[in-house]
């Protein structure tokens, strides 16, 4: 166990190291001394709020959407209720705000107050006395029960979170409708007050990433809102935070270091926020802010799927963010890029944040790149024949070597839409919980990429650990007339005496044709799996000679990889097993239902070769072969596809094709 400790703690910064002894002497001071804490973050008398403080665009706001949902969440809430992450808690009256039974993940949720956004939405739009008076009930249910320091809703993440949500929720209701009396009013700003001087003290360098940009949002917002000198503080360094985060996690390509789209999803919308505040209450925002902010929008919109969703490599889950269609629409309002972005689809989001019409816009609007690789971030998009048609590659390991939490074993994992569905999926996560399911989500065999003998890519461990980790050796995007190619190479799997080299190739071709070719470069005898994760609504049936595979109105044909040189892989379809798990899906979090899992297996020497090639069922095909050199400079890659209807030939030549985007420098050849 010591050793395993030591592979992991060697990646740690030494500020991290420092911050992580520093928070945990200062909860067992707290536990110990309790007394001590309330002396330190004792309130000052005379706080008050900045009366000229401004957070939404009031005189702009148009709300016009169904508000059913929030209507039935403050029902809910009403009766104590919580409906969070698909899981439903009834926690009385007052609120119970350590309930038994949950997950840390859940109670973090819980004290995030993001419920509190609903309420006022409703008692703005609405005039709805009852949410209004619930919102305030809840506030100082929370502080009556929760003593400064003590439990979840004092750990720096929850109270970021929940102080912006204070602020926006008052600022939008108003603070007359939420407080029944100026004593209920300023019990709630000396709380709010509290925790920004505590989280001032606990700001999480231990854990740095997307945690450290909330916490700096945080003080922002909260700095404008009070003002005077402590805001003036907390707003310098909440600022100094978010740029500097933007410079130092923020990549060339617009992606964000730790490589979740929904975690870059998510910090896009924070920037977002504090960029409109601080617009709106007279701060100047750099102009090269608001350009990496662009580059930022630019990224998620080009990794986003034909159906307007992220892909979910990286602890990513639907219904966390909103979708990218709204957020791109609020960035063109806040950036003053009108136009930029095709996918921008106005929805809550855009209406709350960015309500107002842009006006006199003259120039024509500014069109993000044209590009389909992001080497920073590692990720590559492919585009199929036919509109809709999308495939996307994890390209990369894990995160930044000192943050891999949110990494899962998915290199050269991918996702693919075909006609605007997404036919083969991410299995994405559940919870954060550690056991044998959050082992599962973060498992190689959870992604749509190459098992040797079961070996893991990387060290995973507990919920967010990891050790000893794959190195990606090369990495590629070729363009050759209207068909790409992406081509990596991996070190191997951990626990293994001798390396095992994995070589991936995926080709989208003309017809409608996905290839997918794995060498596995080594020696001795072993046992290779390649795994394919379909829709859950998706239906397998395997024959002889292939796999058919349906998806509504998506019909298509799964053609394993045969050789004379190299042994038929045997296939086979799982769904829906527990022992071990395997055949699982969840889009997001609390929420798991089964997938069908196509294996395409082998039990051969090394080096061996197995693959697949996906075509429209009504497309039959006689054989296919990809033929390529050592993978040195220059690439070169021959794919041929024999059918009635057809041959495909396509020659990806380095030293010819229109475009060639490298991720990573190719080492020597690979033989």
């Amino acid at each position: 166990m010591l050793g395993l400790y030591l592979r992991t703690a060697r990646y740690y910064k030494p500020s991290q190291i420092a911050g992580r002894l520093r928070m945990g002497m200062d909860r067992l001071l707290t536990r110990s001394a309790p007394w001590l804490t309330r002396l330190r973050y004792a309130v000052p008398a005379g706080i008050s709020r900045d009366e000229s403080a401004t957070f939404f665009s009031a005189g702009e706001l148009d709300f016009g959407r169904d508000l059913t949902p929030l209507r039935e969440n403050a029902e809910r809430l009403g009766q104590g209720t919580f409906r969070l992450l698909n899981k439903e808690f009834s926690l009385g009256s007052p609120v119970i705000w350590d309930p038994a039974g949950t997950t840390r993940l859940w109670r973090y949720n819980l004290h995030y107050f993001d419920y509190a956004l609903d309420l006022a939405v409703l008692a703005k739009w609405e005039k709805d006395d009852r949410a209004a008076e619930l919102l305030g009930n809840l506030f100082h249910e929370w502080i009556d029960a929760n003593p400064v320091g003590e439990g979840v809703g004092w750990h720096a993440y929850p109270i970021s979170r929940r102080i912006v949500n204070w602020v926006q929720s008052v600022s939008l209701a108003s603070p007359k409708a939420v407080f029944q009396d100026s004593e209920s009013e300023t019990a709630w700003l000396a709380s709010l007050y509290q925790q920004t001087r505590f989280l001032e003290d606990h700001l999480e360098f231990d854990l740095l990433g997307n945690h450290l940009l909330a916490n700096a949002k945080a003080l922002v917002f909260a700095g404008i809102y009070f003002g005077g000198k402590a805001g003036t503080r907390w707003f310098e360094t909440g600022q100094r935070l978010l740029w500097r985060g933007l410079q130092d996690q923020i990549l060339e390509d617009g992606g964000h270091h730790e490589r979740s789209p929904m975690y870059h999803a998510g910090m896009l919308q924070d920037y977002l926020e504090v960029i409109l505040v601080e617009q709106l209450n007279h701060w100047e925002v750099p102009a090269w802010v608001r350009d990496r902010l662009i580059c930022m929008a630019d990224f998620l919109s080009g990794i986003t799927h034909p159906d307007g969703e992220i892909p979910l490599f990286a602890d990513s889950a639907f219904g966390v963010v909103h979708k990218t269609g709204d957020i791109l629409a609020a960035a063109e309002r806040i950036l003053s890029v009108p136009g930029r972005w095709a996918g921008a689809d106005p929805g809550a989001y855009c209406a709350l944040f960015a309500p107002q019409i842009l006006r006199g816009e003259t120039t024509a609007p500014s069109l993000p790149p044209s590009r389909n690789a992001w080497p920073d971030a590692g990720y590559v998009a492919l585009s199929g024949a036919g509109p809709g048609d999308k495939l996307i590659v994890d390209a990369k390991p894990m995160g930044p070597d000192h943050l891999p939490a949110h990494g899962h074993c998915s290199l050269f994992s991918y996702e693919l839409s075909i006609a605007g569905k997404r036919l083969i999926v991410d299995s994405g996560v559940e919870e954060y919980e550690p056991g044998p399911w959050r082992d599962f989500w973060r498992s190689t065999r959870a992604h749509n990429t190459v098992l040797v003998d079961g070996a893991e890519q990387s060290e995973i461990w507990a919920a967010f650990r990891v050790g000893r980790r794959t190195r990606l050796l090369e990495c590629a995007r070729l363009q050759q007339n209207s068909s790409s190619l992406f081509v990596g190479v991996h070190s191997g799997f951990v626990g293994q005496r001798k390396a095992t080299l994995h070589r991936r190739f995926i080709a989208a071709l003309a017809g409608g044709l996905w290839l997918v070719l794995d060498d596995v470069i080594g020696e001795g005898r072993h046992a290779i799996e390649s795994l394919v994760h379909l829709a859950p609504n998706a239906d397998c049936r395997i024959g002889e000679a292939y796999t058919d595979v349906f998806l509504e109105s998506v019909k298509m044909r799964v053609y394993p990889y045969r050789h004379r040189s190299n042994p038929a892989s045997a296939m086979s379809c799982i769904r829906g097993q527990e022992n071990p798990i395997q055949g699982w899906y969840a889009p997001e979090f609390g929420k798991r239902m089964p997938n069908s899992v196509l294996s395409f297996s082998s039990d051969t020497p090394l080096p061996a070769r197995l693959g697949y090639l996906f075509a429209p069922a009504d497309r039959e095909i006689s054989s296919w072969n990809i033929e390529v050199n050592d993978l040195g400079r220059p690439i070169h890659v021959d794919v041929s596809v024999f059918s009635p209807q057809g041959d495909v030939f396509e020659k990806f030549d380095e030293r010819k094709a229109t475009s060639v985007q490298s991720l990573c420098r190719f080492p020597k050849a690979v033989s």
